[in-house]
């Protein structure tokens, strides 16, 4: 008797939705056990904080920020597997679903391995042994024009690609509300690349903002230190979830994009 046949039916606007719901609820969830465990210091306990603490990359909140950027790198190289798969697809879109799952491939492992913080960290000591040498070169003199953390200089490489980004998903999406979303998404890591920015400025510096905080409010270094890397990890956290919701459902979008998937082992007979 032949098994009978059915079909599971997904709605990626729905899922998409969900998606964005359960990754933001996460992410307020992250930064409220860092407020109670970490700062407030319910556990007694250092090793604990650490594990709650959202300013470490090697908590709670960086494992997740990795995973979920890896999530969406997965949803973009099915994408970009969909658009050479699927009639209708252009070249435009085969090309930017790709460069788009190889930028956020290497975001996902930028934030489970800190490429871009050994780098900048690299640069300094480069810096630093010129100077030493008195050997002001080009790229020292380079490095002198950022005043924050030395990986920055690599920013308009950053740029440039979001640039792309934007284009090629505006040209994708149109005037909708999954666009609005994509420019949420860049504009929560434009403010968390900012607070960063900020961040790695000297205390003495007419740039540094959490100075001035300090001294007109009267509040503590570790508070204002803390809170705004709290601020800025949800930030790039929220950015890198809008992203992988509109990427969620635009998997219904693709022309053709009714398809079956059908499982079996290798030891199954085929149906006849």
């Amino acid at each position: 008797m032949a098994s009978e046949s059915r079909q599971l039916v997904l709605n990626t606007d729905r899922l998409s939705w969900h998606v964005l719901v359960f990754l933001v609820a996460i992410e307020l969830l992250l930064v409220l056990l860092d407020i109670v465990i970490n700062y407030a210091e319910v556990i007694e306990y250092t090793s604990i904080h650490r594990i709650f603490n959202i300013a470490r990359e090697d908590g709670l909140a960086g494992w997740f920020m990795a995973s979920q950027t890896l999530v969406a790198a997965l949803v973009l190289w099915f994408l970009y597997w969909l658009s050479r798969t699927l009639d209708g697809a252009t070249a435009l879109q085969r090309r930017g679903w790709l460069v788009l799952a190889l930028f956020f491939t290497y975001m996902s492992a930028d934030d489970g391995a800190l490429i871009h913080e050994r780098v900048g960290t690299m640069f300094e000591d480069m810096l630093r042994a010129s100077e030493q040498a008195a050997d002001a070169g080009f790229l020292t003199q380079w490095l002198n024009l950022f005043p924050s953390y030395q990986w920055q200089f690599l920013l308009p490489v950053f740029v440039a690609i979001g640039l792309y980004m934007l284009y090629f998903l505006w040209k994708v999406l149109g005037m909708s509300r999954a666009l609005l979303m994509v420019l949420a998404a860049f504009s929560s890591m434009a403010v968390a690349v900012v607070l960063d920015f900020i961040e790695g400025i000297p205390a003495d510096h007419a740039l540094n903002v959490y100075s001035w905080l300090k001294q007109a409010f009267l509040l503590e270094d570790y508070t204002v230190d803390h809170f705004s890397k709290s601020l800025e990890e949800f930030l790039e956290m929220l950015s890198i979830s809008l992203f992988l919701a509109v990427f969620v459902a635009q998997v219904g979008r693709l022309r053709s994009a009714s398809f079956a998937l059908r499982f079996k082992s290798v030891d199954q007979a085929d149906d006849r």
